[in-house]
């Protein structure tokens, strides 16, 4: 071979790689950008003001804004629905990088809030990044309801890579949510701790079905991991009496009981 058709080549093979990689960077970041059910089997979820959502958030021209779903595979997502609330171990900055109107002393613009764990946006600009680690967000949902999965993940646009959680436990309870991770009202539903696959895309993790009125993700490591949105489900009528339900065990998780949603 020629040396000019070696150049051809490996320009051809160059070429190859970058679109390959560039496909594989799409397929992450798919997501369905329209607005999802605003009730489902008497399950009335919270308003998701596009709008504001946008006004507010300080993207840097990286990931605006995406719709959450509030149903997925014809389940109710419960951290969405009307009376769940957020709360969080701390914030980044002492809340600093949080902005009005859900931080009195912040700016107009701004990122990185424990409310915006199941606002209904994804994104790193609507998205909460803890002070110190071990650090936890959690849902209060209100009533106990039947719980066996959920999703989450750093960054669901891929807008950036970085602060990934590698090692977290989700933790439930039913009638006392706890601040310290490891009391006896919580208990393990899931574990996982691989460092060779930080969970950057949204990712789906399910367990044995629970019953559950607090849902808490305890990240560990890295320090700095970012969670952008909390999604709960627990079948389609999640609320009622009807799905069998039995204790959680601890779960080890292993990539391949990781299914990726996007």
């Amino acid at each position: 071979m020629t040396i000019e058709r070696k150049r051809i080549a490996s320009r051809m093979v160059s070429i190859f790689v970058a679109v390959a990689m560039m496909s594989a960077v799409s397929v992450w970041a798919k997501h369905n950008p329209k607005q999802g059910p605003k009730e489902l089997n008497g399950v009335k979820f919270i308003a998701q003001d596009m709008d504001q959502a946008k006004k507010e958030c300080d993207h840097g021209d990286k990931g605006e804004p995406e719709f959450a779903p509030t149903v997925r595979d014809g389940e109710p997502n419960l951290a969405l629905m009307v009376g769940a609330k957020p709360s969080v171990s701390d914030e980044i900055a002492d809340g600093g990088y949080c902005p009005k109107p859900h931080n009195p002393k912040g700016k107009d613009i701004g990122r990185h809030c424990g409310v915006y764990i199941n606002d209904g946006f994804y994104n790193n600009c609507r998205s909460w990044i803890g002070g110190k680690y071990p650090g936890w967000v959690q849902i209060d949902l209100g009533k106990v309801a039947n719980v066996n999965r959920v999703f989450f993940g750093s960054d669901h646009s891929q807008g950036f890579a970085d602060r990934a959680a590698t090692e977290f436990n989700i933790l439930v309870a039913t009638d006392k949510a706890d601040k310290d991770s490891t009391a006896a009202s919580w208990k393990k539903a899931f574990t996982y701790k691989n460092g060779e696959k930080p969970i950057r895309e949204t990712a789906e993790f399910k367990f044995a079905a629970v019953k559950a009125r607090y849902v808490r993700i305890h990240v560990i490591a890295p320090d700095g991991s970012r969670i952008d949105e909390l999604e709960i489900y627990g079948g389609k009528s999640p609320l009622g009496d009807g799905a069998a339900v039995r204790a959680a065990g601890k779960l080890s998780a292993n990539w391949g009981q990781i299914k990726h949603s996007f």
